[in-house]
Formats: structure tokens, sequence, C-alpha cells
């Protein structure tokens, strides 16, 4: 699974970023998990933090559960009862922000962090992204694993930027699976 830190105002940005990766940290210390079961690929700063994003439905076919969803007309977005992405986990803190673990066939068969930063990025906007960026309302700051090249990481945003102009964040976040998420030293 991916992490995705969803904060509420750009001014708790610092204090978010510090009470979420001490909570990431203590996690990863008490439940040792691989580093792509935690990899968190982005820090996203929208006034409704979860609001409108899909929740992952979990269906245990060998009980019969028989729940009504939307399935993607849309082979590539994942298997039947699946669409892109959708939070499968989440903790918040008091409505300031929320660590929102994603899951689905798309980031599983994803081959590198970028593709599936892409693909969260892509499912959870939508068609709706030119409208909805019109104006710097939101933004999202891509975090990268510690152990990434600089080199990689402006090939990354610039392309991000490119991608989605008007959202990305001009600075970006490491992830140190010991020390947690801290803003890049450029």
């Amino acid at each position: 699974m991916s992490v995705l830190l969803l904060i509420r105002s750009a001014d708790d940005l610092r204090s978010a970023v510090e009470a979420a990766s001490g909570f990431l940290l203590y996690r990863r210390q008490r439940f040792p998990e691989t580093r792509e079961t935690d990899e968190v690929l982005g820090i996203w700063v929208r006034r409704d933090l979860d609001a409108d994003l899909e929740a992952w439905l979990w269906l245990d076919r060998d009980r019969g559960d028989d729940m009504s969803i939307d399935v993607a007309e849309d082979p590539s977005k994942g298997s039947p009862g699946e669409s892109g992405v959708g939070i499968r986990e989440s903790f918040s803190l008091s409505g300031l922000w929320t660590l929102c673990w994603i899951d689905r066939t798309l980031l599983r068969t994803a081959h590198s962090a970028t593709e599936r930063r892409r693909t969260i990025l892509d499912s959870f906007l939508g068609n709706a992204y030119a409208s909805r960026f019109s104006s710097a309302t939101e933004t999202f700051f891509p975090v990268f694993a510690g152990v990434d090249a600089v080199e990689s990481i402006k090939a990354t945003m610039l392309e991000l930027g490119n991608r989605y102009p008007k959202m990305i964040g001009e600075t970006w976040f490491l992830d140190h699976h010991e020390s947690g998420i801290v803003p890049a030293q450029r």
C-alpha cells in the first residue's frame, strides 16, 4: 500500500508533517512492514481532507457478501469490483491531518513510485482537474524515498509540474524510513 498525507491548511503544513511523521515512525517501529507497504508518495493540502476520495471496498466473496458497488467500465481501472484507487485505512488527528493508506490493482501493478504518484493523482482528480485547479486551492507536495537520487527527483518534479499545473508545490519532501518525513534540502 502507498501512503498519502492529507492536510487541511497550508498553515498547518509544518506541524502536521512533524506529527504525522512521528506517528508513522511509531507505527514502523511497532509493526515492521516492508517498505512497499508504507511508501509515502505525497502530502496533499486540501481543505476538505478526505472528502470525495473513494474508499477501498473489501468484499469477502467466500462468505457470499453481496454489496452493491460501482464497478468501473474501463478495464484499466482494475479488476471487477475495483476502481482506480481507494483509501483502505486512515488515521486522523482532530481534522487537521489524515494519513491514508491507499490500495488498488493499479497501484500494485505500477512499476515505480512515480507511476503510483501519477495513478493516485489521476484517479482522485479525474476529469475535473481543469475546472478544480483554475485557482490554487489545493497543493500536492511529492514525497520521495530518502535514498532517491536528486536528478531523478528533479525530473519527476518537472514532469508532475507539467502534468498538473498550479497543483504541484515547488518543494518536495523526503521520507527516511528511520527518521521520518522531512523537507528536502536543496
